[in-house]
């Protein structure tokens, strides 16, 4: 037997994961990750790899085109910052 412990916010995405994949049960899931992994471990720690990579890419992809929106707009974007500055001075 193998016991761990997740957050409240973790267990229910695992509980959604359970449901839209047709498993049973958290444990059912938990069981067929470790046979997973314990058939493919290289797999595992690659597949992770290239999604992390993967979403960093996109993370650039998404700062480069705001950059460039800024450097298009510098004047509207100085102006929008000055806007939400005030709004928080108001709120405070």
């Amino acid at each position: 037997m193998i016991s761990f412990r997740l957050t409240p916010e973790e267990y229910d995405r695992c509980r959604e994961l359970c449901y839209t994949q047709g498993l049973r049960s958290v444990s059912e899931m938990a069981r067929a990750g470790i046979n997973l992994l314990l058939q493919q471990p290289t797999r595992a720690s690659e597949e992770t790899l290239e999604t992390r990579v993967s979403d960093l890419e996109g993370r650039v992809r998404m700062l480069a085109l705001e950059v460039k929106r800024l450097q298009q707009h510098p004047t509207a974007s100085a102006a929008a910052a000055a806007g939400e500055d005030s709004k928080s001075e108001s709120t405070n």
